[in-house]
C-alpha cells in the first residue's frame, strides 16, 4: 500500500509525537512484521531520545517497549500484510537510508533538539573563542555562570527550555551551575555527557584531543562516556575523570583543587603532569604548535605555575628547569627534544 512505502516518514511523525491514528496503526502492522523491522525501530528511537537529551531508565525503556508491543498483538494478519512482504525488500533498503540519513542529521544538528516541543527552532548563541591566552565570563538565561578557555567552543540556548538545561562544548570550562532540582543542566562533549543539578566544576574537552578531563569543585556530577564501553559514574567534590577516547577508559582520582591557583584565575598550575599533556595545554593557550620527537621524555613528570600573562619562552624555561630536554621555536612551532 502507499501508505506503508513511506515508512520513513510515519516513523519521523511518531518520533515528532505528530503521528495520526492511520499512521500508528500501519506503523504498529509494519513493527509486528518481522524482528529486523522491530530491531530497526528500536535503535533508531532510542538514538533519537539520546541526542535530545532524554536520558530514559532500564525500567522506562522496558515499559515503553511492552506498551508499544502491547498494540502489536491487537493488529490481526491480514491481506495488507501480504502486501507489506512485497514490498519489504524495498522498504527496507529506503529504511536503511532513512535511518542512516537521520542519525547524520541529528549529530550535524545537535542544538536543534528541542525544535518539536514549542513548534519553533530554539534560538542557539555559538561562541568560538580563539587561541591565545585569554578567556570569556559569560551567564547563561538560568544564572549559571561559565568562564570559557582558550581555544574553545560553546553553544547555549538564549534561553533554556522547561526540560533541560543543555550546552555544548568543545574545549575547557567552569561551570558554576544554578541549582534546580526540577532542570537538570547538561553539558554535551564528542564524547561524553555531564548532568547536574547545581555545582561547580571543570571539564576540559577539546574534540582533537585523545582524553577529556573533568574535575569536580562541589556538589556532585553524573558522568557518562559515549561509546561502546557507555560507562557511567558519579563524581564527589576533590574527584577528577581522566577519559582516554582511544581505549574508552574512564578513570577517577582524588585531587587538591585550590581554585586559586587555576586557569579561571590567569593561573595554571600542574602537579606532576606528563609532559605530553602539558604540552597539549600549552598548545590551546598560546596557539603553537608543539612537537616531542622524543618519546622517553612525553611522560616525565612535571610540575610548577605559571601565569597567563607569561610568554612562551618563560613557560618553557619554567618546565625545563632541570633541563631534561631541549627545544626550538620557529615562529609558531615548537621542537622538543
Amino acid at each position: 500500500m502507499e501508505e506503508h512505502s513511506n515508512i520513513e516518514a510515519i516513523i519521523l511523525h511518531y518520533l515528532q509525537h505528530t503521528i495520526s491514528e492511520d499512521e500508528m496503526r500501519v506503523l504498529m502492522a509494519w513493527v509486528k512484521e518481522s524482528e529486523e523491522n522491530k530491531k530497526l525501530f528500536f535503535q533508531l528511537k532510542n538514538t533519537y531520545d539520546l541526542q535530545r537529551g532524554l536520558y530514559p531508565s532500564p525500567e522506562e525503556i522496558k515499559d515503553s517497549k511492552e506498551r508499544l508491543l502491547a498494540k502489536l498483538h491487537k493488529i490481526e494478519e491480514s491481506e495488507r500484510q501480504k502486501q507489506i512482504k512485497q514490498a519489504k525488500g524495498r522498504r527496507l533498503m529506503s529504511l536503511y537510508k532513512y535511518t542512516a540519513v537521520a542519525v547524520l542529521c541529528i549529530g550535524l544538528t545537535l542544538g536543534m533538539q528541542h525544535l518539536f516541543n514549542s513548534g519553533k527552532a530554539t534560538q542557539y548563541v555559538e561562541l568560538d573563542l580563539e587561541a591565545g591566552p585569554r578567556m570569556s565570563h559569560m551567564t547563561l538565561s538560568d544564572g549559571t555562570k561559565v568562564v570559557l578557555n582558550a581555544s574553545s567552543k560553546l553553544k547555549f540556548p538564549e534561553k533554556f527550555n522547561k526540560n533541560v538545561r543543555e550546552v555544548f562544548l568543545d574545549g575547557e570550562a567552569y561551570f558554576d551551575v544554578v541549582k534546580n532540582e526540577k532542570i537538570p543542566f547538561v553539558v554535551r562533549t564528542d564524547k561524553q555527557v555531564i548532568t547536574v543539578l547545581g555545582t561547580q566544576f571543570n571539564v576540559m574537552n577539546y574534540s582533537a584531543d585523545d582524553y577529556a578531563i573533568t574535575t569536580l569543585v562541589s556538589g556532585s556530577i553524573q558522568l557518562q562516556s559515549i561509546g561502546e564501553s557507555n560507562e557511567e559514574v558519579v563524581l564527589k567534590p576533590n574527584q577528577q575523570a581522566f577519559f582516554n577516547k582511544n581505549t574508552n577508559q574512564l578513570a577517577l582520582s582524588s585531587v587538591k583543587i585550590d581554585l586559586d591557583r587555576t586557569w579561571v584565575n590567569k593561573l595554571y598550575h600542574f602537579r606532576k603532569e606528563p609532559l605530553h599533556l602539558i604540552a597539549a595545554r600549552l598548545e590551546k593557550i598560546y596557539g603553537v604548535n608543539i612537537q616531542i620527537k622524543n618519546d622517553s621524555i612525553r611522560n616525565i613528570e612535571c610540575t610548577g605555575t605559571f601565569g597567563l600573562d607569561q610568554k612562551i619562552e618563560e613557560v618553557l624555561r619554567l618546565i625545563n628547569f632541570e633541563k631534561l630536554f631541549t627545544y626550538k621555536i620557529k615562529g609558531d612551532d615548537i621542537i622538543i627534544e
